[in-house]
């Protein structure tokens, strides 16, 4: 009875290894290898083989170990999907957690994208990192954000000596030297140099009869960093006179007196500001707040 039934299950398996003469020799060779080595198990199994190859993707047995292999040795920089990194993980967290090749690929896109102020932090933030490629990429962003920059500036320079009566280039000239200073990567010699030039060119704006809050708050910015306390008073009166009914005035004078230690003047502003009909936004409503408890 069982000799029967093998007969019978050679005869249907030897059907089978002759159907399967026209593939390759490696799945011939496990076909029979699998039908012979287990009988009445092996034929099913072997069908099952075929069934699942066919299922593959067309190509070569190796396939999957070639595509290990190719996604083994392609660069860091292809497989990386920086948009979604950067969505996923600020790119400042990047740089303190991430392995080098990520934190020196986040770089490369910095530079491919447009440098502007916003990446400063970034970059200073690199400039410092442990990994010198990183720290070298940092720089040379910063470097060609200078060169943008101080080529603006030489254009609006030019400009603004052709007609110094001319407020629009003048503002431009400004605007151009704010954002060189805001690039960093500079000693204070150079910064004390470029913030002189930019107050000079704020103070033409703010005494025109254009003065606008925007170069106010700007030049009593930049005369409290140059510590020219004086021009920064006068330039706050000035704001308070110009525009009476502007919140950003009391506040800009708050700061001053804050700083230069004032109590009595800016007790006086704060009732001022307190007094007024101003509609005061969030951050003047929180500066009242604290400072009318702290005098309670």
């Amino acid at each position: 009875m069982v000799e029967a039934a093998l007969l019978g299950y050679y005869a249907i398996a030897a059907m089978y290894l002759i159907l399967r003469l026209r593939t390759t020799t490696g799945a011939r060779l496990a076909d029979a290898t699998l039908v012979v080595g287990l009988p009445f198990v092996g034929l099913p199994l072997a069908v099952l083989r075929a069934i699942a190859s066919r299922m593959k993707p067309v190509g070569t047995p190796d396939m999957a170990a070639e595509g290990e292999q190719e996604e083994y040795e392609q660069p860091l920089y292809d497989r990386i999907n920086v948009n979604k990194e950067k969505n996923r993980v600020p790119l400042e967290e990047a740089l303190r957690i991430n392995d080098m090749q990520t934190r020196r690929r986040l770089m490369l896109d910095v530079l491919k994208e447009e440098l502007n102020e916003e990446v400063i932090p970034l970059l200073e933030l690199a400039a410092s990192n442990e990994d010198t490629e990183t720290s070298h990429y940092a720089v040379t962003a910063a470097m060609e954000l200078k060169r943008k920059r101080m080529l603006d500036i030489q254009k609006h320079s030019v400009e603004f000596e052709r007609d110094r009566s001319n407020l629009d280039a003048a503002e431009a000239y400004a605007e151009s030297i704010r954002q060189y200073l805001a690039s960093g990567f500079m000693d204070n010699r150079t910064q004390t140099a470029y913030r002189l030039t930019y107050a000079q060119l704020l103070g033409l704006l703010v005494d025109s009869e254009a003065c606008s809050e925007e170069w106010l708050e700007k030049k009593i910015l930049c005369e409290m960093e140059l510590g020219n306390y004086e021009e920064a008073l006068r330039c706050c009166r000035l704001y308070l006179e110009k525009y009476p009914d502007s919140e950003q005035a009391y506040i800009a004078s708050l700061h001053l007196y804050y700083r230069l230690k004032q109590g009595d003047k800016f007790e006086e502003t704060l009732h001022r500001l307190k007094s007024s009909r101003i509609r005061v936004s969030n951050e003047g409503l929180t500066i009242i707040r604290y400072w009318s408890n702290k005098g309670a």
